[in-house]
């Protein structure tokens, strides 16, 4: 006969483990460019696969000189192609004694993760349209400054850029190196009212109310709104190189022709559930010069 206590290894198979009903959710990164680009364009494309968007050049001013007749301007146009050519997807394939057996309702845990996956997609297309870019400031594994954002800035005026509109996108790290700099933070500087800083933070204007910046936005930066998302775009090892963007709405252009849509079939073969969503776009760089890479 055994002696001693009734410990828990003793016990064992009589101790259950429990499996929670609430699941650990994958994050999710910002995904804020699909609403700060230019789509008024998709309307326009319901077949085909090209879109082709003219340019009108600006006419210029002339002296009339007397008994002289008028000159007239005559232009060869260029155009802006979007090529809708990415069709991504989505999908996964639940069996039915999962579905049973399963202590919550995983058809729709995953339904729900299908469409961000998308989403993401598009917006990592968008964010890699920096390759393209003429105009950059900025040093590889060197956190953003003050100068740089705002020689950015002069970049976009000095093409004559609109002054609304505008946005930046940068990462987590970029927002830190910014508010570690006295300017944007110090009362001394700045004095003691929010709006005295050239950073103004949503809750310091009292938490924002427009829903257009409300996922990723962090507050206005001279005039520009600034979001910050973990899917910047990076390159290259030790350092990275980050490619955050400060850009006007017509720099990008995304043409969703068939936006993100949710199909499932029952596969009895399989006795499973299979579930698939898919989208299909373009994108591209518009006006070259309403955009600057800030490489950090």
């Amino acid at each position: 006969m055994a002696t001693g206590n009734i410990t828990v290894t003793r016990a064992a198979n009589f101790i259950p483990e429990i499996w929670s009903k609430n699941a650990k959710i994958a994050v999710e990164a910002n995904l804020v460019m699909a609403r700060l680009v230019n789509t008024s364009f998709e309307s326009e494309i319901q077949v085909g696969d090209t879109l082709h968007i003219p340019d009108i050049s600006n006419l210029t001013a002339a002296n009339k000189s007397a008994g002289t007749d008028v000159s007239f301007e005559t232009f060869t146009e260029g155009e802006t192609q979007v090529l809708v050519d990415k069709h991504k997807y989505s999908a996964f394939k639940l069996e039915d004694i999962v579905k049973v057996q399963a202590n919550q309702n995983l058809m729709a845990r995953y339904t729900d993760r299908l469409g961000y996956a998308l989403a993401k997609q598009i917006d990592t297309d968008l964010l890699g349209l920096y390759s393209g870019l003429s105009q950059s400031v900025g040093v590889q594994g060197t956190d953003v400054t003050d100068t740089n954002f705002l020689r950015a800035v002069q970049y976009l005026d000095d093409a004559d850029t609109p002054a609304g509109n505008r946005s930046a996108v940068i990462t987590p790290a970029q927002m830190h190196a910014l508010l570690k700099l006295a300017r944007f933070t110090e009362a001394q500087i700045v004095g003691y009212a929010a709006n005295g800083s050239p950073i103004v933070t949503g809750i310091l204007q009292g938490g924002d109310l427009n829903p257009a910046k409300v996922k990723g936005f962090f507050g206005t930066m001279y005039g520009v709104s600034v979001y910050i998302t973990t899917n910047v775009v990076s390159t290259g090892t030790s350092p990275l190189s980050y490619h955050n963007l400060l850009f006007h709405r017509d720099a990008f252009v995304l043409v969703r022709q068939q936006d993100i849509r949710v199909q499932s079939d029952y596969n009895i073969r399989a006795l499973a559930d299979e579930v698939v969503a898919d989208t299909i776009y373009g994108v591209a760089e518009y006006r070259d010069a309403f955009a600057c890479r800030i490489l950090t």
